[in-house]
């Protein structure tokens, strides 16, 4: 015996040094040990405070056992006969409800004595308990410490009545005489009524002196609520008792009354161990388990579903008990078992208008994905193509089973008479119809036999492993065989065409044996027993398809069996047909169960061993004792099993709890309540439609095996993981939740993480399969794992990719190029946008213009851009934090288009600071506000204009044209110089400052002949030129005038080019660099593509009338032609050119500063992430936000060429960089990833309005705003710089679109709910939350780490959670794109 335990001390020291994280730290041991001792009596306190007098424990001990005296005198005097049993269980329920009003009463008259002397009460931080100064035996201290106080005033009077109802139950209960009927000795009734009291005591006091602390917990309760979990417990035993003395003739009956007797007297024991469940956990159970086993549907998703399907359920099953004829109970109960399996709540709800808030919530109602304005909702949709299918299914139900019983209605009628004559016997039963007899039976029968065989066998050879152990040889040719046809045709007629065949063996089954299903009276507490199993089988048909099929041909070969070998089984054959059913299904459903709680249990027991870093001498122990245990371990598995509660192994090693029942869904919260997001969670929002339709998808075909609610699946992909978890099922609709774990970001989640790689790895992979050998090729080398490989699938998702790029971003060429690059990709991005806008809000039809005669055109060229110029008259003022209106509108809260306000104006002295330029050759005139007359300043003789330019006629006539025609052609302009003409408003003041007027390339103007020149020149002693100058009535806004219409439409917004912030000597220094060939390609490519946009606009209906009135001319030309020639002309156009040298200049030297300095590496990266350096100049670039963006824009793409231009070469020509460039813009984001706080707005100061109307342009752009907005867009590509400060190197960032093969593996159900189970008991009861506890160190075998990670918070942390997601069958299922392609049709016809 020494040497025995000398042994056991050793393995028991190599097990304590093998064990890398304690249990439970030794500072929470008698914090522990003090709980356990507090929640065993029921909350009674005596270790609650340090230093507590004497007295303390007296008083608890004496107001605690005034209680079980008072139940112990009446139990005597009622088993002496010296009472009745009515007033002794009256007497003792009034003494125990005063008792508590009474002790409650006194405590809450001395705590407010207390409140008013206002102390501050202490807790010692060492122990966590709190420190009280106890006054004396009657003293708040003392009665505060005594009885907790109620967060509610009515507690105390409602308590006192729960208390008063327990107290007279028990007495009634607890006395020997209530286990008569078991025929016990009197030594088990005596020790029944001893124990009970034990009971009743630590039972009733939560409701006096407060509720202990739990370890079932569940919910956070408010309202006092707690207190009452013991007391429904109890009285739970008392009701089944009084059931049985009030139906003394059920078996049934008798032997839960038994069971429950027995779990009475253990209550304080469950309470301990935490296998009782609280209150609102009670409740919810029961009503799943009644709703799951006695009405057939399924667990629910939420709580108001439960609740909604719990009333309408069993309203309609006391319907159908109470109907007058068997005929119509048959075909009440087929048409009601269809009508709840369907989700009739959603179907209201997505009907209903939003505003509507009473049903929404029974069908958690969630926002549609794109139900803007008149978009079609989705939900809506999908609702009315289920209408669609399932009124003629209601129809088919129930004219099938009309069909079937309204023909032998006599029939029913005979055999209903005799079996209340007594005569049961099958010799005097009338012959049965033909649709009741064996052949027809049969033939349905083997019917139903073929398609649970079909669809055992397509199920199968779907998944990798068959039965989870046997690799598939089949599985090759999977993606094939899914992508047939067969398996969506097999899908739809499995879940819609199939349960009739059931449904019609069901008619036969029942209708055959009318005698057994009637034999008990109507309106009886029996008869409702005999209607439960009818209308749970006729509802299940419909609720899960497959188990129905496979039970139904388990019941019909019994059946076969029974009648072939002619076997009497008395038992089974005394049982109506749907009981006996009801019985198959029962086994069906606990026998699963059973199975999973007995593969984990075997996980728990093996893992330690097949984990050789976790095998130790402990883990034999362990062994050896559930091996010793055994027996109960099996009673506990059977009792887990048949209660559906989940196997609690203590601090998730193989020791074995029962856990406390509670719904399916294990949470308490709303499903998708919270999540810790974080910038990672935006990957699995992206991926998570895609996934869930195609795993729905595998679902419906079988590919995932026959499921149930409380399925748990892990899929896998690159570093994500998404955890799947069933809620609910019905007919043709699955409802999911989908959550998101952290990407690899601990330890013990990547060494899990590679186990799961592994698994699928060997599973999918044929090399990897072939490498390890033939066993691997054969059998499943990780059956004893929790996870089991099914399948994979492939959807759209994002690639992601990581570099460093030390010696490619911080090389002088690579920074060299960002420059050069810069500047070409800032030309594109503007002309882009410029183009982009001016198409959108052009009026200008080129064709439309009135031509001349290529001869005519040649003598008037210089006055030919006259009747090019866009309609000034239609434009309003300028806005120079947007610039331009579009189109002379504004996009309203609403996205509805409004005429555009007056915009903020800039004063003329402000215009004149603001130009700069290397001899600027942009010509200014002063822009049009509403539609005033613009008058025409002319000098020289030449008599006036009396044109108007209105919005009717945007061209000049002939005689003006001509008055304005040049007179001499091959006059020279002046030189040019660095002035612009100022604002002027009148004759008088061009007159005045003539010595500022200059002729400039661009602006119109006339040559008159020499001498009226000169004559004009010595009047006014001013110098040299004389201007047709066309000006503005109101001066306040200036605008460049164009060569050409397309010039106009191409040319950068004027507030960009006003008010410039550096001085024209400044902007001189960088003007070199300008890309002229660049530019004259971009101008000539988008001119095209200008030109040939505006006529894809007038080949409208509208633009056809405009083009063909206008070309009526014939001496119009070709219109080809003089496109051509338009174009060519903007190419040669100064202004155009000088404002695009003014814009990238200014950009250039505020983003990149002068331009001999290479920018640094440090400066590539913080411009590219949108943190520039703070300038005057940068709050001139970012009061312009569009500009702004698109510097920004214009910098990425060209840091994004220069590391191309690097790693893999330079372009081969501008087409290739146009054609780049273009695909960046198109198909590209560049900019900070979310790890990276964007800063691109930080310096903007913009108001909410025009933050508003930003916003709303890159909306209608479709252009992603952040990281996070061009993922959710599904942006193809994203490219990112960042620093790793810890290594000190520049990184990128690559997220590319493309297929994701996701793989798909089933979790050990059981094993996610125990280990749950484990971690709400560790936490929230022991309170042991270390971070580096032993229950949350990785376990491979289990994937432990990952498990709990899932759990929901706070307890979980996963970084992404959806609410409950519903999806019916394929093609009811409405997407946007499939929407939005109708609604497209619709709008084209």
């Amino acid at each position: 015996m020494t040497e025995f335990s000398a042994t056991a001390r050793l393995a028991w020291a190599a097990a304590n040094r093998r064990m890398e994280s304690p249990l439970v730290n030794d500072y929470k041991k008698p914090f522990i040990i003090r709980r356990l001792f507090e929640t065993f009596l029921g909350g009674l306190r005596l270790f609650g405070s340090e230093g507590a007098p004497l007295y303390v424990y007296l008083l608890q001990m004496l107001i605690f056992s005034m209680i079980p005296i008072f139940t112990t005198l009446f139990v005597l005097l009622e088993h002496n006969e010296m009472i009745s049993l009515h007033q002794a269980v009256i007497i003792s329920g009034v003494l125990d409800g005063v008792y508590s009003l009474v002790l409650q009463l006194l405590a809450y008259f001395l705590r407010t004595q207390k409140s008013k002397s206002g102390e501050i009460e202490q807790v010692n931080l060492a122990t966590d308990e709190e420190v009280i100064e106890f006054d004396s035996p009657f003293g708040p201290k003392t009665w505060e410490f005594l009885i907790k106080e109620k967060k509610m005033k009515g507690a105390i009077v409602v308590h006192s009545i729960i208390a008063g109802l327990v107290g007279a139950g028990v007495v009634y209960y607890v006395r020997p005489s209530s286990t008569y009927d078991f025929h016990v000795p009197w030594q088990a009734s005596v020790t029944f009524t001893v124990l009970g009291i034990l009971t009743v005591s630590v039972g009733i006091w939560p409701l006096i002196g407060g509720s202990p602390p739990e370890p079932a917990a569940f919910h956070p309760l408010s309202w006092d609520l707690p207190a009452f979990s013991r007391p429904s417990h109890m009285l739970t035993c008392v009701l089944i008792h009084l059931l049985l003395k009030h139906y003394p003739g059920m078996p049934w009956l008798l032997a839960l009354d038994g069971l429950f007797h027995m779990v009475f007297v253990m209550c304080p024991v469950l309470w301990l161990f935490g296998i009782l469940p609280p209150i609102d956990a009670y409740i919810l159970w029961l009503l799943e388990q009644w709703l799951v086993v006695g009405l057939g549907g399924s667990p629910m998703s939420s709580t108001p579903r439960l609740l909604g399907q719990v009333f309408f359920g069993s309203f309609t099953l006391f319907i159908s008990a109470a109907l007058p004829t068997f005929v119509s109970l048959m075909v009440f109960i087929s048409f009601r078992g269809f009508v709840l399996s369907v989700d009739i709540a959603w179907m209201i709800s997505s009907l209903l208008p939003h505003t509507v808030k009473l049903l929404t919530g029974l069908s958690g109602k969630y926002e549609e994905s794109q139900p803007v304005n008149d978009k079609h909702s989705l939900r809506r949709t999908t609702c009315q193509r289920e209408i669609a299918l399932f009124v003629p299914m209601m129809m088919t139900v129930a004219g099938l089973s009309f069909g079937s019983q309204l023909p032998h209605s006599g029939w029913y009628e005979q055999v209903i008479n005799m079996t209340q004559e007594g005569n049961t016997s099958m010799t005097g039963i009338p012959r049965r119809p033909a649709l009741f007899q064996v052949p027809a039976q049969n033939a349905v029968g083997i019917c139903l036999l073929i398609i649970t065989a079909t669809m055992l066998i397509v199920n199968e050879i779907q998944k990798v492993y068959i039965l989870g152990f046997i690799r598939n040889p089949m599985f090759i040719y999977y993606k094939t065989f899914q992508n047939s046809n067969f398996l969506y045709i097999y899908s739809q007629l499995l879940q819609i065409g199939c349960p009739l065949v059931p449904l019609i063996l069901l008619h036969q089954v029942v209708s055959a044996e009318v005698h057994l299903q009637v034999a008990a009276p109507k309106r009886s507490f029996a008869n409702l027993v005999l209607t439960i199993p009818l209308a749970r089988i006729f509802r299940q048909v419909w609720q899960f398809p497959q188990a129905s099929f496979l039970q139904l041909s388990v019941f019909y070969i019994v059946e076969l069996i029974r009648r072939e070998a002619n076997l009497s089984l008395e038992f089974w054959e005394n049982l109506s047909p749907a009981t006996r059913i009801f019985l198959i299904s029962l086994g069906h459903l606990w026998g699963t169960r059973m199975i999973h709680r007995l593969t984990s249990i075997m996980l728990f027991m093996i893992t330690p061993f097949t984990e050789k870093k976790r095998h130790n001498s402990f883990s034999f122990l362990l062994l050896g004792f559930n091996i010793g245990i055994s027996p109960i371990l099996l009673g506990i598995v059977i009792l887990s099993t048949v209660i559906s509660a989940p196997l609690l192994p203590i601090f998730t090693l193989p020791i074995f709890l029962l856990g406390f029942p509670r719904p399916l869904r294990f949470w308490s919260y709303p499903v998708g309540r919270s999540s810790n997001s974080c910038d990672d969670s935006v990957y699995y929002e992206q991926l998570t439609p895609h996934v869930i339709f195609a795993l729905h998808n595998l679902l419906q075909c079988g590919s995932l095996g026959m499921t149930e609610p409380g399925e748990h699946f892990l899929l896998r992909w690159e570093d994500r993981f998404m955890w799947v978890q069933i809620l609910e099922c019905g007919f043709t609709y699955q409802y999911y939740s989908v959550k998101g774990l952290e990407l690899q970001e601990t330890s013990c989640h990547t060494t899990e993480a590679s186990r799961v790689d592994a698994n699928f790895s060997r599973a999918f992979d044929d090399e990897e399969v072939a490498k390890k050998g033939i066993l691997s090729s054969v059998f499943n080398p990780h059956a004893f794992h929790t996870l089991t490989p099914l399948t994979h699938f492939t959807v759209m998702g994002y690639s992601d990719t990581r570099n460093v790029l030390t010696g490619v971003i911080d090389s002088p060429e690579t920074r060299g190029l960002v420059k050069d690059y810069f500047h070409k990709a800032f030309l594109y991005v503007v002309m882009n946008y410029i183009l982009n806008r001016s198409v959108k809000t052009s009026d200008i039809n080129i064709d439309a213009e009135p031509r001349k005669s290529l001869k005519s055109a040649s003598k008037n060229v210089s006055q030919e851009h006259l009747k090019s110029l866009p309609k000034v008259a239609k434009r309003t003022e300028y806005d120079f934090e947007e610039g331009f209106p579009l189109n002379r509108t504004q996009v309203d809260n609403h996205g509805r288009e409004q005429r555009a306000s007056f915009g903020r104006r800039i004063s003329a002295s402000q215009q004149s600071q603001s130009q700069s330029g290397r001899g600027s050759r942009v010509a200014w005139v002063e822009d049009h506000i509403l539609s005033d007359p613009i008058p025409i300043v002319r000098t020289g003789d030449t008599p006036p204009l009396t044109s108007n330019w209105d919005d009717e006629d945007d061209s000049l006539n002939e005689n003006d044209e001509e008055a304005m025609n040049i007179k001499n052609k091959n006059e020279e302009p002046p030189p040019l110089r660095s002035r612009v003409v100022d604002s002027l408003s009148s004759l008088e003041d061009l007159t005045e400052t003539d010595k500022k007027v200059n002729f400039i390339p661009g602006l119109m103007y006339d040559s008159s002949d020499e001498e009226n020149t000169n004559a004009k020149n010595k009047a006014t002693n001013k110098a040299s030129a004389r201007v047709n100058l066309r000006m503005i009535a109101q001066p306040e806004i200036r605008s460049p005038i164009y060569e050409s219409p397309i010039s106009a439409a191409l040319a950068p917004l004027p507030n960009w080019i006003v008010e410039l912030p550096f001085d024209e000597e400044v902007i001189d220094e960088v003007q070199d660099t300008f890309p002229h060939a660049w530019f004259k390609f971009l101008l000539n490519t988008l001119g095209h593509l200008y030109v040939e946009t505006l006529d894809e606009k007038n080949s409208t209906p509208s633009g056809k009338a405009s083009s063909t009135s206008n070309n009526s001319d014939p001496s119009s030309g070709k219109p080809g032609g003089d496109k051509e020639v338009v174009i060519q002309r903007m190419q040669y156009d100064e202004t155009l050119e000088e404002s695009y040298r003014l814009l990238i200049g200014t950009c250039h030297l505020i983003v990149l500063g002068a331009d001999s300095v290479t920018p640094t590496t440090a400066q590539v990266y913080k411009t590219f992430i949108g943190e520039l350096s703070w300038s005057m100049a940068l709050e001139w670039l970012v009061s312009k936000q569009i500009l702004y963006e698109l510097v920004l824009t214009a910098f990425r793409i060209g840091v994004k060429l220069a590391l191309d231009h690097t790693l893999i070469g330079g372009m081969t020509g501008w087409a290739e960089l146009h054609s780049t460039m273009e695909d960046y813009t198109q198909n590209w984001y560049l900019g900070p990833d979310a790890r990276v706080s964007d800063n691109t707005h930080s310096h903007s100061g913009l108001s909410p309005d025009a933050a508003r109307r930003h916003i709303l342009h890159n909306v209608e752009n479709k252009w992603p705003h952040s990281w996070v907005d061009a993922v959710r867009m599904e942006t193809s590509n994203l490219f990112s710089l960042g620093y790793n400060s810890v290594k000190g190197v520049y990184t990128s960032h690559l997220l590319t679109l493309g297929e994701a093969d996701i793989a798909v593996g089933r979790l050990g159900c059981e094993t996610v709910r125990g280990l749950w189970a484990s971690l709400v008991a560790e936490l929230l009861y022991l309170t042991n939350d270390d971070d580096e506890r032993y229950s949350i160190q990785a376990q491979p075998g289990l994937l432990r780490n990952l498990t709990i990670q899932a759990a929901d918070p706070p307890l979980g942390y996963p970084i992404f959670s959806t609410p409950p997601l519903r999806l019916a069958v394929v093609w009811l299922n409405a997407t946007y794109e499939e929407v939005h392609s109708a609604e497209q049709e619709r709008k084209q016809h």
